[in-house]
């Protein structure tokens, strides 16, 4: 059988990153488990092992994502300014 495609194992983990962010809004941490994670995907609990170890690599790959979209927010609301003061960044933020 031919192995996944690097682009359908990107959207895979996603889906299973998007389910981990959708519990982690109403469950903390430690109450997310992969059971929970595979209930809110098209996933079992065993095949999600195919695209992480842990739960605890579910939320990296969750807070990387995160830490992405803030680092290109800043960089869009930075572009165009050669120094953008405190009370400029706060009316930057806001309009987001």
């Amino acid at each position: 059988m031919p192995r996944a495609s690097a682009q359908r194992t990107a959207a895979r983990r996603e889906e299973i990153v998007d389910a981990c962010a959708k519990l982690y809004e109403t469950m903390s941490f430690k109450e997310v488990t992969i059971k929970e994670i595979g209930a809110e995907t098209s996933f079992t609990r065993t095949s999600i092992y195919n695209y992480f170890q842990t739960k605890e690599e579910i939320f990296l790959a969750l807070f990387q994502r995160e830490y992405e979209a803030w680092a290109r927010d800043l960089e869009a609301i930075c572009t165009g300014h050669d120094v953008l003061a405190a009370p400029e960044l706060a009316e930057e933020l806001a309009v987001q």
